[in-house]
């Protein structure tokens, strides 16, 4: 998720576009919406995939086709559903998860409407349903192994979503803010109908909790990581912070790879001391059962 205002494509002049165009309340609407959703448009049915993964079409209960992609899990592997920020793609996905299928994990590599060549508009509502959808599918591909839904920035916004209308095995967030509007200058605050309000689901959650953030983020910062933090502390939920020192808003794959283990573990063995961690990372529980 690029930060509204500093750098989101553009967004750093939303505050002088409301004063140009404010009496052009349709033009205004697709300005702040392309810069929510920066939707790449290379379509995703004719990119070329890594070994051993698919193309994957689901249905949402609107109607619309959806494709993603897929890989197997490995026997005893967990499947990880992932849904990627706002100016990525299911095919980015997969090249930074590589090293958890290189481990035999299985990965949902969730798309959207509006992206990659999919129909639809981006939407939180129709996110929503997209979510949905590869969720059902992720659970057949998953047969009885464990599903780990893991959100990205914006895909965070989405996996809080899902997880406040199912039961999850696990949810884990990277680099994911408090709500939308506090991503945006507060004179465009009014125009933005979409919220992602994820601190206000962090009490409601039914789930593990597991909460990844860089401590040099400038994309959402590090705060948003810790208000997280705290008020999943306040909501006595299972699970912990992973603090990555000096990573920024795209940790790399291999760290990704290491905390996504150390969680899997925990998951099969929670009163077992966590695995290893690398050097830059710090563990912070949330309680201290």
């Amino acid at each position: 998720m690029k930060r509204l205002g500093t750098g989101f494509r553009g967004m750093a002049a939303l505050s002088a576009a409301l004063i140009v165009v404010a009496g052009t309340t349709p033009v205004l609407g697709q300005s702040i919406h392309d810069r929510i959703y920066p939707a790449p448009t290379v379509p995703i049915a004719t990119a070329p995939l890594p070994v051993g993964a698919t193309r994957v079409t689901v249905t949402t209960t609107d109607a619309l086709a959806i494709t993603g992609t897929e890989v197997a899990a490995q026997p005893g592997k967990p499947t990880l559903l992932v849904f990627h920020g706002n100016g990525s793609s299911a095919m980015g996905t997969l090249a930074w998860f590589a090293p958890l299928i290189a481990q035999g994990y299985g990965i949902v590599a969730a798309e959207y409407r509006g992206y990659s060549g999919n129909p639809g508009r981006a939407g939180e509502a129709g996110l929503a349903r997209d979510a949905d959808a590869f969720y059902a599918e992720a659970r057949r591909l998953a047969g009885r192994g464990r599903v780990i839904v893991v959100g990205h920035s914006l895909g965070g916004g989405v996996a809080f979503g899902l997880a406040t209308r199912q039961k999850l095995d696990a949810l884990v967030t990277i680099g994911t803010f408090t709500g939308l509007r506090a991503m945006v200058p507060k004179i465009a605050r009014a125009f933005i109908s979409d919220r992602y309000d994820n601190l206000a689901a962090v009490p409601t959650l039914d789930e593990p909790l597991f909460i990844i953030h860089g401590t040099a983020d400038e994309t959402v910062p590090p705060q948003m990581g810790n208000a997280l933090h705290n008020a999943a502390i306040d909501a006595k939920r299972a699970g912990f912070s992973l603090v990555i020192r000096g990573a920024d808003h795209h940790p790399d794959g291999k760290t990704i790879a290491a905390l996504i283990d150390v969680i899997a573990a925990h998951l099969d063995h929670p009163g077992a001391a966590p695995l290893p961690l690398p050097e830059t990372v710090t563990l912070y529980r949330f309680t201290q059962d």
